[in-house]
């Protein structure tokens, strides 16, 4: 009787820690794929910043008597970790928002220059495309963010997030 009560204590502490490897797997697993859905969305935020400073120094060829773009300066881009740093998530909203000021604030002034003056056609021409990719690169940001919410948002996964403070991703308002 006492062989078949150890027998069994034996079975129960090998399916216990066979459950627990297991769980601490997925828990790895899902913390992983939540920092890779994470980190494509902040690699297609950074081209983006990239292609404003791209289309400011375009802007600057095209329009270089607007005293306005003299005194624009581009949001410096920040290291983006997926970590777990909620100070790091709030630093990250307020460049967000900086970042779209000056876009705004830019197209504005690209806007009201090309109205006055006549500019150099190739240069214009690269100011459309570069207009055309920055549309191309929010619309895959948003793409990006929604699949990184959704997966943070879905049973069990939002408990994992919520531990490990993973924030959602801010979403870009496409023009």
């Amino acid at each position: 009787m006492r062989k078949i009560i150890i027998k069994r204590t034996l079975w129960i502490y090998c399916l216990i820690i066979i459950l627990m490897g297991t769980g601490s797997l997925l828990v790895i697993d899902t913390k992983n794929k939540i920092i890779h859905k994470g980190e494509l969305a902040d690699k297609v935020f950074e081209q983006i910043c990239k292609s404003y400073k791209e289309r400011l120094s375009l802007a600057k060829q095209v329009f270089p008597d607007a005293l306005k773009l003299e005194k624009i300066t581009v949001p410096a881009i920040q290291p983006v970790s997926s970590g777990s740093n909620t100070n790091n998530e709030n630093s990250i909203y307020d460049y967000f928002k900086a970042n779209m000021h000056f876009q705004r604030r830019l197209d504005s002034i690209i806007l009201l220059a090309s109205n006055s003056e006549e500019s150099n056609e190739i240069i214009e021409f690269k100011l459309k495309n570069n207009a055309k990719e920055i549309y191309r690169l929010k619309s895959s940001y948003h793409k990006y963010a929604k699949d990184y919410n959704t997966f943070i948002k879905q049973f069990p996964r939002n408990y994992y997030a919520n531990i490990l403070n993973f924030a959602p991703k801010v979403y870009y308002d496409i023009d």
